[in-house]
């Protein structure tokens, strides 16, 4: 006998899948005309008057910088909240062998970032770096802090708990980490800090400052966190900026990142987004709805609140061995292995596999991104493959699925209607996306394969972890990966109103890790 699960997907290859296809002939027309119709009624005209208020506002504020870009005004949403509960922060955590002092820090921030100009117009690189937020009739620019002070972003940690007398364990890590992404910045300052701990033992051996004191220089460890709001940068950015702070400097960067854009991209970009994007759109939408499960926002289930769960360090042959043997993509394996993370937590805590689809959006950096603090991704988004049984099948899936969004027009539609919204007001921008349409957030840092030192070889880099912000809409999980000098690591995002304890993200970060290990032989038979 059939069980329930194969009935429904039985009835629903027999009756929907031919109405959906009639459906998609009959909205297919009248989303392409209505989409036409909003670019060019509302959406150009806005932009034309976004461009007027600039320079009206600009000339009535000198110390006006540049409007935050609309890519950056989408990430920037919550603006209302930087001073108290930000919820689009990017936040990385760099661990260091080496004893490092504060005012160093301060010194090679200030040369490296905050003082550096373009060599071929003088002016600054980073002027963002000195500059807040702040409205002009609707609209968020830029404005210089003339009181700027490295001090107000290059500090040591401090605490109730944490002094000048506490060493820091990983546990206090963790801890300080999550803290330190919740907080609110500091009102009319820009919004990013890059804090020291300086009496960091990650092997949790030394009791006092006095014994820490005694280990040679070398032979010490310290540990960094820099954290910048999402509205004024993206990963590919702050990325940018820390490979800047090592020894082996931009050329690296430039080297790793090496990308070389298609002649005309953006115009190919928008102009296949316009043409083909709508229909492509609506099919996504007759695909099905991601809104009822059990790890969704329903019944107003998301607090606000994070908790973060790492993998231990894998090496990045244990991915790149499973995308070799099965033929897939590196992403594949990682975003097969969420998927089947998600199932096994589903199953395990006696939850349904839901019939409608989980997805999952993913930030793509342009190929053709500035060298400036910019936000400057592809928006995509893809169904993960949880209803598949197993491993290798949910690979595969996900692989293809994959492609399909690089090959299509669903990531060029996403990119410029998004732009378009980004450029309203921020109001206005803000009610508009409030729903991402997804259940889980995906990014990714891929750092240099060699290790990096600083500071004329008195740091070594030896640790790297990476996270952001979830927003305050419909998103209830990130996953990230942070990829430097052979090793990998896992991070889960987890909103506290679905993962109400610690050792059910641990738990989920398991299944996850367990769908790798299972690639590493062919992929099982098993759920």
């Amino acid at each position: 006998m059939l069980n329930s699960g194969v009935t429904m997907g039985l009835l629903r290859s027999i009756v929907w899948i031919p109405l959906r296809f009639i459906l998609l002939l009959l909205f297919s027309p009248i989303v392409t005309v209505g989409y036409w119709a909003l670019v060019l009624v509302v959406a150009i005209p806005s932009k034309i008057f976004r461009q007027l208020v600039s320079f009206v506002a600009r000339q009535h504020d000198r110390d006006l910088g540049n409007l935050v870009t609309p890519k950056g005004v989408l990430a920037g949403r919550d603006f209302a909240d930087w001073t108290t509960a930000p919820s689009h922060s990017i936040t990385v955590v760099l661990k260091l062998r080496g004893k490092c002092d504060i005012q160093t820090l301060q010194k090679q921030i200030l040369h490296t970032w905050v003082h550096k100009r373009n060599k071929e117009n003088a002016f600054l690189e980073y002027p963002e770096l000195q500059q807040y937020c702040t409205l002009r009739l609707g609209y968020l620019f830029f404005k210089w802090d003339r009181k700027f002070d490295i001090a107000n972003h290059v500090k040591l940690y401090k605490s109730e708990d944490i002094h000048e007398e506490t060493v820091v364990n990983d546990e206090k890590l963790h801890s300080i980490w999550e803290k330190v992404t919740k907080r609110g910045y500091n009102p009319k300052t820009s919004p990013w800090e890059f804090i020291l701990i300086e009496n960091y033992d990650p092997h949790g051996k030394v009791c006092s400052v006095d014994k820490l004191e005694q280990i040679p220089d070398e032979e010490r460890s310290c540990a960094w966190i820099f954290r910048a709001h999402h509205g004024i940068s993206d990963g590919f950015s702050i990325y940018q900026l820390l490979i800047s702070l090592t020894d082996q400097g931009l050329p690296l960067w430039e080297q790793e990142t090496a990308c070389e854009a298609p002649k005309h991209f953006n115009f190919l970009m928008n102009l296949q987004a316009f043409v083909y994007g709508p229909p492509t759109f609506t099919n996504n939408l007759l695909n099905g709805v991601d809104y009822l499960h059990d790890l969704h926002y329903c019944n107003n289930r998301l607090s606000g609140k994070y908790s973060t769960v790492t993998s231990s360090s894998l090496d990045v042959k244990f991915v790149k061995n499973a995308s070799k043997l099965h033929g897939v993509s590196f992403h594949a394996v990682l975003l097969g292995a969420i998927s089947g993370g998600i199932r096994k937590y589903l199953l395990k805590n006696n939850l349904t596999i839901p019939l409608q689809p989980i997805r999952l959006a993913m930030p793509i950096s342009q190929p053709n991104h500035t060298t400036k603090l910019r936000n400057e991704w592809l928006a995509g988004m893809v169904d993960l493959s949880v209803e598949k049984e197993t491993a290798k099948q949910r690979l595969l899936t996900m692989n293809e699925r994959l492609q399909g969004l690089k090959n299509g027009s669903l990531m060029p539609f996403l990119t410029q209607a998004m732009t378009f919204v980004g450029g309203f007001p921020v109001e206005a921008a803000r009610l508009l996306s409030t729903k991402s349409g997804t259940s889980v957030m995906y990014s990714e840092m891929r750092g240099p394969n060699i290790p990096l030192t600083l500071f004329d070889k008195r740091l070594t880099l030896y640790g790297l972890m990476y996270s952001f912000g979830l927003g305050t809409d419909d998103l209830g999980l990130g996953f990230s990966s942070v990829s430097y000098n052979g090793k990998i690591t896992l991070i889960l995002t987890l909103d506290q109103g679905i993962f109400k304890t610690k050792e059910k993200g641990q738990e989920l970060m398991k299944f996850i890790v367990s769908d790798i290990e299972e690639l590493q032989f062919g992929g099982s038979t098993h759920s």
